[in-house]
């Protein structure tokens, strides 16, 4: 059974209880370790709650805006990327014409899912969220109900709701990994994805900078070296990070 949909505590009650009346949708409230919004599945025997692959994180304007300028945008949405789930919805509240940083929010918008792989949906305000909430139920019911069957395993697909709490738990403890992929990401043209692939590959300074004195300063190869071990990493973001990292001047 597809249901409930689960809403942080920070959620208005009104539009929660609105959710629930105007689409028959259960909803329920609880401390969501990342995200604002996830749904799961119920086992109508056992009770087990599968977390399906769907997460929002929602940012009204004046939000998305501080966060961009104290840098919790970036960080959020590495937290989104490492929890788990594949289906990362970017919901942004409000009229981003009516914030000073306008161009900063639209942007962000932007790099968010043409470089990062988001889906950005836009509300103009909470009643419209309430019906962008109903409608992404209506479609993520529609979606496993035409892609899996009923007799599917679902904890070979899903992690459990405390699987998926442990996991975002450990997300907690920072490493020099996610210290130096926040670094990485303020650099020019490295996204996320670039950030997360060049750790994976490298997961400390150092580690980097041996792999640099490996090409005996064939300084083309450097250049390129990240870009030619992985596709997340695009020529200009090679170049900067060996730039920032390794070049003089």
């Amino acid at each position: 059974m597809i249901a409930p949909f689960l809403c942080r505590p920070r959620s208005r009650r009104k539009v929660v209880d609105n959710i629930r009346s105007h689409f028959n949708i259960p909803v329920e409230i609880k401390h969501l370790p990342v995200g604002d919004a996830l749904w799961i599945a119920r086992h109508k025997e056992l009770d087990t709650e599968y977390v399906l692959d769907f997460i929002v994180e929602r940012k009204n304007v004046d939000d998305l805006l501080g966060s961009i300028k104290d840098n919790r945008y970036k960080d959020q949405k590495l937290r989104l990327k490492k929890c788990g789930l594949t289906k990362l919805i970017y919901l942004v509240e409000g009229d981003v014409n009516t914030v000073d940083g306008s161009e900063s929010v639209k942007t962000a918008c932007f790099t968010t899912e043409v470089l990062e792989g988001f889906d950005v949906q836009r509300t103009t305000g909470y009643a419209d969220t309430e019906k962008k909430y109903g409608h992404l139920t209506g479609s993520i019911i529609d979606y496993y109900s035409r892609n899996f069957s009923a007799g599917a395993d679902t904890s070979r697909l899903c992690l459990t709701y405390d699987e998926f709490v442990k996991r975002c738990s450990d997300l907690e403890k920072v490493t020099m990994g996610d210290i130096f992929a926040l670094q990485l990401m303020q650099v020019p043209q490295v996204t996320e994805e670039a950030a997360l692939a060049v750790t994976s590959l490298y997961p400390t300074l150092l580690s980097l900078a041996k792999a640099y004195t490996l090409l005996d300063g064939d300084r083309r190869a450097q250049e390129e070296m990240l870009k030619n071990k992985s596709d997340m990493v695009n020529t200009g973001a090679s170049k900067n990070i060996f730039k920032l990292i390794w070049a003089e001047g």
